[in-house]
């Protein structure tokens, strides 16, 4: 999305009004060595500085303490959460994710799904 020369490029290229945009994604971006998304999104918004973006994702990806990036993307999401009020991350709450796939997820039976909210991440999503 946020390559250079990129799907996100040529929308705002083709539309240049735009100044919101709202992206929903099962993972939060990170940072790593072969995806650097939030070095890309970086180098986006310096392009695009009338721009907002909000990022609404279901799990924050690699963040936990098991994986050896998880300090590097850790930091870049403060660092691009500092961004605010222009870069919005937020953990999508309880049912939205379903509601996603089930309706706008061409060809996905919602009756295959079953993802309950543990109580722990009710209490996140509470917070968020």
């Amino acid at each position: 999305l946020f390559e250079v020369g990129g799907y996100l490029d040529a929308v705002t290229d083709a539309y240049e009004d735009i100044g919101y945009i709202i992206l929903y994604s099962n993972y939060s971006p990170c940072n790593e060595a072969y995806h650097c998304c939030i070095s890309k999104i970086y180098n986006f918004l310096l392009k695009y500085p009338e721009i907002t973006l909000c990022i609404y994702f279901s799990q924050l990806y690699h963040t936990e303490d098991g994986f050896p990036t998880a300090a590097w993307n850790r930091e870049a999401l403060r660092s691009l959460s500092s961004l605010w009020p222009r870069v919005t991350l937020q953990r999508l709450p309880g049912g939205t994710w379903r509601y996603l796939l089930c309706n706008f997820v061409c060809g996905f039976p919602g009756s295959t799904l079953y993802h309950p909210a543990s109580p722990s991440s009710t209490l996140a999503d509470q917070q968020n």
